[in-house]
């Protein structure tokens, strides 16, 4: 609990960095990224150190899937930094902050889930999939958020490069979609070792399997004909207010 509890607060402080820097102008160099990453290693050796005492990996009710889901955010976060370096960086408070809540909402949690690994598998995959398409939606309305500004010629204050944003929209569709896929299938192969078929009628898996037909389509839509930018970014985004409104109000119905 030690280790999730200083995670929290270093995520608070890298927030702060990252405000310091991007909207005062602080020359904080990486030490904001720093503080994500540090922040992201205490939770991961807290994940590990609750399987090492229990045999079970702290993912086993609503707190722990959240605070999951916020960590791996991070970690994508991290990895596109690396890779993009600063053009990224503006999006750093905005990680930090959901890092912060989601892993603040662990500390309360008591359930860790099943040892089964495909039930692991099965979590850990979903919180990629959730984690990318989350950050994709965001992405998609900083670009519409740009856009207007760029069309009514005020450039001021929060700017990110609108091209970075369709190449960061692309990308974490595709990997959401990907991870959305492998979710299903580890799903259906711990339903089948627990529960002795593969589908359950499931409200959470119901509309898992409406996700993933979603952004099927929109993802074939693109790829055969093309969507005018404006139009995916629209699809990214409702594609985000229903994988946030699937996290906080649908809940699976069996124990």
């Amino acid at each position: 609990m030690l280790l999730l509890l200083l995670s929290v607060i270093i995520y608070l402080l890298s927030g702060v960095l990252f405000l310091l820097r991007t909207f005062f102008g602080v020359n904080l160099k990486n030490l904001p990224t720093f503080g994500l990453l540090l922040a992201l290693i205490l939770y991961i050796l807290h994940f590990f150190g609750v399987y090492h005492s229990t045999g079970r990996f702290p993912v086993g009710d609503v707190y722990g899937m959240v605070s999951l889901m916020g960590n791996l955010l991070t970690l994508i976060f991290i990895a596109l930094d690396l890779v993009l370096r600063k053009n990224v960086a503006d999006f750093g408070l905005i990680v930090a902050f959901i890092g912060f809540l989601t892993t603040l909402v662990g500390l309360p949690a008591q359930k860790v889930g099943y040892k089964n690994p495909f039930y692991v598998y099965h979590i850990l995959s979903a919180g990629v999939a959730y984690a990318s398409l989350i950050l994709a939606g965001i992405s998609s309305g900083v670009k519409f958020i740009v856009e207007r500004k760029l069309k009514a010629k005020h450039i001021e204050g929060f700017m990110v490069p609108v091209n970075l944003l369709r190449k960061m929209e692309r990308v974490l569709l595709n990997l959401g979609f990907i991870f959305l896929t492998l979710t299903l299938i580890f799903g259906s192969i711990w339903a089948k070792n627990y529960l002795g078929k593969h589908w359950i009628n499931d409200p959470k898996l119901i509309l898992t399997l409406m996700m993933w037909i979603y952004y099927a389509i929109v993802i074939h839509l693109n790829l055969v004909k093309g969507l005018k930018p404006s139009r995916l970014s629209l699809l990214s985004f409702l594609g985000f207010i229903m994988v946030v409104g699937s996290i906080l109000f649908i809940r699976h119905t069996v124990s």
